[in-house]
Protein backbone atom coordinates (compact mmCIF):
# COMPACT_ATOMS: atom_id res chain seq x y z
CA UNK A 1 0.00 0.00 0.00
CA UNK A 2 1.25 3.49 -1.05
CA UNK A 3 1.41 6.20 1.92
CA UNK A 4 -0.74 8.11 -0.41
CA UNK A 5 -3.71 5.78 0.15
CA UNK A 6 -2.79 5.30 3.88
CA UNK A 7 -5.74 7.18 6.03
CA UNK A 8 -6.20 7.98 9.57
CA UNK A 9 -9.17 6.80 11.28
CA UNK A 10 -12.16 9.39 10.27
CA UNK A 11 -10.25 10.98 7.64
CA UNK A 12 -11.79 12.13 4.43
CA UNK A 13 -11.39 9.67 1.21
CA UNK A 14 -10.36 11.85 -1.48
CA UNK A 15 -12.81 11.78 -4.65
CA UNK A 16 -11.17 12.72 -8.07
CA UNK A 17 -8.13 13.87 -5.41
CA UNK A 18 -9.94 16.95 -5.50
CA UNK A 19 -10.85 19.19 -2.34
CA UNK A 20 -13.44 21.27 -0.89
CA UNK A 21 -13.09 25.00 -0.29
CA UNK A 22 -13.70 24.68 3.12
CA UNK A 23 -11.41 21.92 4.05
CA UNK A 24 -8.39 22.58 6.53
CA UNK A 25 -10.18 25.36 7.03
CA UNK A 26 -13.59 24.87 8.75
CA UNK A 27 -13.15 24.96 11.93
CA UNK A 28 -10.96 28.15 11.69
CA UNK A 29 -14.04 30.32 9.95
CA UNK A 30 -15.86 28.78 12.63
CA UNK A 31 -13.69 30.58 15.59
CA UNK A 32 -13.36 33.56 13.66
CA UNK A 33 -17.03 34.06 13.63
CA UNK A 34 -17.33 33.17 16.80
CA UNK A 35 -14.77 35.64 17.96
CA UNK A 36 -16.06 38.09 15.56
CA UNK A 37 -19.52 37.80 17.32
CA UNK A 38 -19.48 36.06 20.84
CA UNK A 39 -19.26 39.61 22.72
CA UNK A 40 -22.10 40.98 21.38
CA UNK A 41 -25.23 41.05 24.22
CA UNK A 42 -22.84 39.64 26.74
CA UNK A 43 -22.87 41.15 29.87
CA UNK A 44 -19.82 43.63 31.11
CA UNK A 45 -18.22 41.39 33.47
CA UNK A 46 -18.28 38.20 30.25
CA UNK A 47 -17.34 41.04 27.47
CA UNK A 48 -14.18 42.02 30.22
CA UNK A 49 -13.23 38.45 30.82
CA UNK A 50 -13.04 38.13 26.77
CA UNK A 51 -10.99 41.15 26.44
CA UNK A 52 -8.22 39.72 28.71
CA UNK A 53 -8.58 36.37 27.67
CA UNK A 54 -7.54 38.62 23.57
CA UNK A 55 -4.84 40.48 25.82
CA UNK A 56 -3.23 37.84 27.56
CA UNK A 57 -3.30 35.80 23.71
CA UNK A 58 -1.56 38.53 22.52
CA UNK A 59 1.03 38.50 25.23
CA UNK A 60 1.94 35.16 25.22
CA UNK A 61 2.13 35.14 21.22
CA UNK A 62 4.88 38.29 21.36
CA UNK A 63 6.51 35.95 23.99
CA UNK A 64 6.35 33.10 21.70
CA UNK A 65 7.90 34.84 19.06
CA UNK A 66 11.38 34.88 21.06
CA UNK A 67 11.04 32.07 23.42
CA UNK A 68 9.03 29.51 21.85
CA UNK A 69 10.88 29.65 18.28
CA UNK A 70 14.02 30.34 19.52
CA UNK A 71 14.27 28.79 22.37
CA UNK A 72 15.55 31.12 25.06
CA UNK A 73 13.51 31.74 28.51
CA UNK A 74 12.43 35.09 29.38
CA UNK A 75 10.88 35.87 32.77
CA UNK A 76 11.50 39.21 32.40
CA UNK A 77 8.50 40.09 29.65
CA UNK A 78 6.75 42.40 31.77
CA UNK A 79 9.61 44.57 31.98
CA UNK A 80 9.30 45.54 28.40
CA UNK A 81 5.44 45.80 28.71
CA UNK A 82 5.94 48.12 31.59
CA UNK A 83 8.33 50.18 29.69
CA UNK A 84 5.26 50.37 26.88
CA UNK A 85 2.65 51.05 29.21
CA UNK A 86 4.39 54.26 30.93
CA UNK A 87 6.05 55.46 27.77
CA UNK A 88 2.05 55.78 26.11
CA UNK A 89 1.12 57.42 29.38
CA UNK A 90 3.70 59.71 30.35
CA UNK A 91 3.23 61.06 26.81
CA UNK A 92 -0.38 61.40 27.34
CA UNK A 93 -0.43 63.02 30.61
CA UNK A 94 2.22 65.81 29.97
CA UNK A 95 2.64 65.89 26.45
CA UNK A 96 -1.13 65.09 25.34
CA UNK A 97 0.50 63.06 22.77
CA UNK A 98 -1.97 60.38 21.60
CA UNK A 99 -2.11 56.63 22.85
CA UNK A 100 -2.26 55.94 18.90
CA UNK A 101 0.89 57.90 18.48
CA UNK A 102 2.61 56.91 21.72
CA UNK A 103 1.74 52.91 21.43
CA UNK A 104 4.53 53.15 18.21
CA UNK A 105 7.27 55.36 19.89
CA UNK A 106 7.05 52.78 23.32
CA UNK A 107 6.84 49.95 20.97
CA UNK A 108 10.08 51.07 18.77
CA UNK A 109 11.56 52.45 22.17
CA UNK A 110 11.17 49.00 23.86
CA UNK A 111 12.68 47.09 20.87
CA UNK A 112 15.73 49.36 21.66
CA UNK A 113 15.82 48.56 24.83
CA UNK A 114 15.32 44.49 24.19
CA UNK A 115 18.11 44.59 21.59
CA UNK A 116 19.91 46.41 24.15
CA UNK A 117 19.67 43.47 26.96
CA UNK A 118 19.58 40.68 24.91
CA UNK A 119 23.60 42.00 23.17
CA UNK A 120 25.38 41.10 26.59
CA UNK A 121 23.16 38.27 27.77
CA UNK A 122 22.40 36.15 24.57
CA UNK A 123 26.33 35.75 24.89
CA UNK A 124 25.46 33.82 28.17
CA UNK A 125 24.87 30.01 28.15
CA UNK A 126 22.57 28.32 30.39
CA UNK A 127 19.74 29.68 32.63
CA UNK A 128 21.62 33.10 32.89
CA UNK A 129 19.76 35.17 30.23
CA UNK A 130 16.28 33.55 31.72
CA UNK A 131 17.87 35.34 35.59
CA UNK A 132 18.80 38.26 33.50
CA UNK A 133 15.52 39.12 32.66
CA UNK A 134 13.91 38.47 36.20
CA UNK A 135 16.68 40.53 37.62
CA UNK A 136 15.44 43.28 34.62
CA UNK A 137 12.30 43.57 35.90
CA UNK A 138 12.53 43.84 39.53
CA UNK A 139 15.05 46.47 38.49
CA UNK A 140 12.40 48.79 36.99
CA UNK A 141 10.32 47.91 39.43
CA UNK A 142 11.88 48.72 42.64
CA UNK A 143 13.14 52.10 40.99
CA UNK A 144 9.90 53.35 39.87
CA UNK A 145 8.07 52.14 43.16
CA UNK A 146 11.15 54.83 44.86
CA UNK A 147 11.20 57.23 42.22
CA UNK A 148 8.55 60.01 42.01
CA UNK A 149 9.78 61.45 38.38
CA UNK A 150 11.50 60.63 35.03
CA UNK A 151 13.51 63.33 32.47
CA UNK A 152 10.77 65.68 34.72
CA UNK A 153 7.60 64.07 34.47
CA UNK A 154 6.09 62.80 37.48
CA UNK A 155 5.44 58.84 38.02
CA UNK A 156 4.25 59.07 41.10
CA UNK A 157 6.67 56.38 42.55
CA UNK A 158 4.24 53.52 44.08
CA UNK A 159 1.28 54.76 44.10
CA UNK A 160 1.01 54.37 39.93
CA UNK A 161 -0.34 56.64 37.19
CA UNK A 162 -3.78 57.32 36.68
CA UNK A 163 -4.58 57.86 32.49
CA UNK A 164 -7.19 60.81 32.17
CA UNK A 165 -10.37 59.47 30.68
CA UNK A 166 -11.38 61.93 27.68
CA UNK A 167 -15.12 60.33 27.37
CA UNK A 168 -15.68 58.53 24.27
CA UNK A 169 -13.01 59.41 22.01
CA UNK A 170 -11.25 57.37 19.45
CA UNK A 171 -8.85 59.78 19.09
CA UNK A 172 -7.36 59.11 22.57
CA UNK A 173 -7.87 55.44 22.31
CA UNK A 174 -10.99 55.81 25.19
CA UNK A 175 -14.11 53.88 24.87
CA UNK A 176 -17.06 54.13 27.38
CA UNK A 177 -17.83 50.58 26.74
CA UNK A 178 -15.70 47.05 26.60
CA UNK A 179 -16.45 46.26 22.89
CA UNK A 180 -14.39 48.46 21.10
CA UNK A 181 -11.77 47.47 23.51
CA UNK A 182 -12.77 44.02 22.52
CA UNK A 183 -12.28 44.36 18.54
CA UNK A 184 -9.15 46.53 19.34
CA UNK A 185 -7.65 43.33 20.43
CA UNK A 186 -9.02 40.83 18.05
CA UNK A 187 -7.38 43.05 15.41
CA UNK A 188 -4.05 43.34 17.39
CA UNK A 189 -4.03 39.63 17.83
CA UNK A 190 -5.11 38.67 14.52
CA UNK A 191 -2.14 40.84 13.34
CA UNK A 192 0.51 39.33 15.11
CA UNK A 193 -1.10 35.36 14.48
CA UNK A 194 -0.28 36.59 10.72
CA UNK A 195 3.17 37.47 11.70
CA UNK A 196 3.62 34.56 13.48
CA UNK A 197 2.58 32.69 10.60
CA UNK A 198 4.81 34.56 7.98
CA UNK A 199 7.88 33.95 10.59
CA UNK A 200 7.08 30.54 10.76
CA UNK A 201 6.98 29.53 6.97
CA UNK A 202 10.19 32.24 6.49
CA UNK A 203 13.73 31.67 5.91
CA UNK A 204 13.82 33.52 9.62
CA UNK A 205 11.38 31.20 11.16
CA UNK A 206 13.60 28.06 9.68
CA UNK A 207 17.18 30.19 11.37
CA UNK A 208 14.42 30.36 14.81
CA UNK A 209 13.90 27.15 14.56
CA UNK A 210 17.42 26.18 14.14
CA UNK A 211 18.56 28.17 16.67
CA UNK A 212 16.08 26.37 18.90
CA UNK A 213 16.77 22.96 18.49
CA UNK A 214 20.82 23.11 17.98
CA UNK A 215 22.39 25.99 18.28
CA UNK A 216 26.40 24.32 17.79
CA UNK A 217 25.30 22.97 14.87
CA UNK A 218 22.73 26.05 13.54
CA UNK A 219 26.18 28.66 14.06
CA UNK A 220 28.57 25.67 12.56
CA UNK A 221 26.16 25.80 9.17
CA UNK A 222 26.51 29.70 9.12
CA UNK A 223 23.76 31.33 10.50
CA UNK A 224 24.78 34.46 13.36
CA UNK A 225 23.26 33.05 16.38
CA UNK A 226 23.05 36.64 17.85
CA UNK A 227 21.85 38.45 15.16
CA UNK A 228 18.80 36.20 14.88
CA UNK A 229 18.13 36.18 18.53
CA UNK A 230 17.91 39.80 18.51
CA UNK A 231 15.90 40.29 15.79
CA UNK A 232 13.23 37.92 17.61
CA UNK A 233 13.88 40.14 20.87
CA UNK A 234 13.23 43.66 19.04
CA UNK A 235 9.88 42.15 17.40
CA UNK A 236 9.14 39.91 20.35
CA UNK A 237 10.18 43.52 22.90
CA UNK A 238 8.11 45.62 20.22
CA UNK A 239 4.42 43.98 20.69
CA UNK A 240 4.54 43.32 24.13
CA UNK A 241 5.11 46.65 24.28
CA UNK A 242 1.69 47.56 22.12
CA UNK A 243 -0.08 45.35 24.93
CA UNK A 244 1.75 47.69 27.59
CA UNK A 245 0.22 50.30 26.11
CA UNK A 246 -3.37 48.97 25.78
CA UNK A 247 -3.33 47.53 28.97
CA UNK A 248 -3.22 51.30 30.19
CA UNK A 249 -5.78 52.69 28.43
CA UNK A 250 -8.10 49.60 29.15
CA UNK A 251 -7.44 49.76 32.92
CA UNK A 252 -6.90 53.41 33.25
CA UNK A 253 -4.28 52.71 35.74
CA UNK A 254 -0.65 51.30 35.83
CA UNK A 255 1.48 50.59 38.69
CA UNK A 256 5.13 49.23 39.02
CA UNK A 257 4.47 46.98 41.06
CA UNK A 258 1.60 45.31 38.58
CA UNK A 259 2.86 45.41 35.48
CA UNK A 260 6.24 45.32 36.13
CA UNK A 261 5.85 42.54 38.97
CA UNK A 262 7.06 38.63 38.40
CA UNK A 263 3.96 37.35 38.33
CA UNK A 264 2.59 38.96 34.63
CA UNK A 265 6.04 37.53 33.51
CA UNK A 266 5.12 34.12 34.51
CA UNK A 267 1.65 34.18 33.84
CA UNK A 268 2.70 35.30 30.12
CA UNK A 269 5.11 32.57 29.91
CA UNK A 270 2.69 29.72 31.37
CA UNK A 271 -0.16 30.21 28.68
CA UNK A 272 2.46 29.89 26.16
CA UNK A 273 3.81 26.95 27.53
CA UNK A 274 0.23 25.69 28.36
CA UNK A 275 -0.86 25.92 24.81
CA UNK A 276 2.12 24.83 23.11
CA UNK A 277 5.08 27.10 22.70
CA UNK A 278 6.49 27.38 19.11
CA UNK A 279 3.10 27.16 17.61
CA UNK A 280 1.49 29.65 15.63
CA UNK A 281 -2.22 29.02 17.79
CA UNK A 282 -0.35 27.81 21.14
CA UNK A 283 -0.81 30.85 22.68
CA UNK A 284 -3.95 31.55 21.76
CA UNK A 285 -5.58 28.34 23.35
CA UNK A 286 -3.62 28.71 26.07
CA UNK A 287 -5.38 31.92 27.19
CA UNK A 288 -8.67 30.43 26.19
CA UNK A 289 -8.56 27.34 28.47
CA UNK A 290 -6.68 29.68 31.61
CA UNK A 291 -7.97 32.93 31.66
CA UNK A 292 -11.36 32.60 32.15
CA UNK A 293 -10.47 29.74 34.82
CA UNK A 294 -8.67 32.18 36.74
CA UNK A 295 -10.87 34.98 36.28
CA UNK A 296 -14.19 32.90 37.57
CA UNK A 297 -11.85 31.61 40.62
CA UNK A 298 -10.86 34.78 41.60
CA UNK A 299 -13.90 36.37 41.18
CA UNK A 300 -16.21 33.09 43.54
CA UNK A 301 -13.47 32.07 45.67
CA UNK A 302 -10.93 35.55 45.92
CA UNK A 303 -11.97 36.39 49.32
CA UNK A 304 -12.54 32.63 51.33
CA UNK A 305 -9.71 31.35 49.02
CA UNK A 306 -6.86 33.85 48.05
CA UNK A 307 -4.31 32.69 45.30
CA UNK A 308 -6.62 29.70 44.71
CA UNK A 309 -6.16 30.71 40.64
CA UNK A 310 -2.10 30.26 41.34
CA UNK A 311 -2.88 27.03 43.03
CA UNK A 312 -4.98 25.76 39.50
CA UNK A 313 -1.83 27.47 37.65
CA UNK A 314 0.35 25.22 39.14
CA UNK A 315 -1.75 21.84 38.97
CA UNK A 316 -2.40 22.73 35.44
CA UNK A 317 1.22 23.28 34.32
CA UNK A 318 2.19 20.16 36.30
CA UNK A 319 -0.30 18.08 34.05
CA UNK A 320 0.79 19.98 30.98
CA UNK A 321 4.59 18.66 32.02
CA UNK A 322 3.90 15.04 32.34
CA UNK A 323 1.67 14.64 29.89
CA UNK A 324 2.04 17.00 26.76
CA UNK A 325 5.03 18.03 27.32
CA UNK A 326 4.56 19.94 24.16
CA UNK A 327 1.63 21.46 25.10
CA UNK A 328 -2.36 21.58 24.08
CA UNK A 329 -1.99 22.92 20.79
CA UNK A 330 -0.91 19.01 18.99
CA UNK A 331 -3.91 17.89 20.57
CA UNK A 332 -6.67 20.24 19.96
CA UNK A 333 -5.05 20.39 16.02
CA UNK A 334 -5.35 16.71 16.02
CA UNK A 335 -9.37 16.87 17.23
CA UNK A 336 -10.19 19.22 15.01
CA UNK A 337 -8.41 17.87 11.97
CA UNK A 338 -10.00 14.12 12.56
CA UNK A 339 -13.68 15.93 12.75
CA UNK A 340 -13.21 17.71 10.03
CA UNK A 341 -12.23 14.67 8.15
CA UNK A 342 -15.12 12.94 9.57
CA UNK A 343 -17.36 15.39 8.12
CA UNK A 344 -16.29 16.16 4.77
CA UNK A 345 -15.56 12.11 4.70
CA UNK A 346 -19.37 11.99 5.29
CA UNK A 347 -20.29 14.64 2.91
CA UNK A 348 -18.04 12.79 -0.28
CA UNK A 349 -19.64 9.60 0.86
CA UNK A 350 -22.58 10.57 0.55
CA UNK A 351 -22.36 12.87 -2.89
CA UNK A 352 -20.54 9.34 -4.05
CA UNK A 353 -22.92 6.90 -3.02
CA UNK A 354 -25.61 9.80 -4.83
CA UNK A 355 -23.11 9.24 -7.87
CA UNK A 356 -23.35 5.39 -8.25
CA UNK A 357 -27.10 5.26 -8.12
CA UNK A 358 -27.70 7.80 -10.29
Amino acid sequence: MNKQDEKLPGAAPVVDGKKGFLEGKLFLLIFAVLFATVPLGMSSFTQHILVLVLFYAFCASAWNILCGYIGVLSLGHSALMGIGAYTTTLLLVHFGVSPWIGMFIGAFLTGIVGVLIGFPCFRMSGPYFTLTTIAFAELLRVYLENTKEIFGMSTKGASGITVPYTGDNVAMLSFLGKIPFYYLMLALLVIILLITWGIDRSKLGYYFVAIRSDADAAESLGIKLLKYKLIGMFISAFFIAIAGAFYAQFFRYINPTRIFGLDMSIRIALIAVVGGQGKIFGPTIGAVILIPITELLSLYFGATLPGLHLFIYGVVMVLVVLFMPKGINDYVMRLFSWLEGLLFGRIRKAKETARTNS
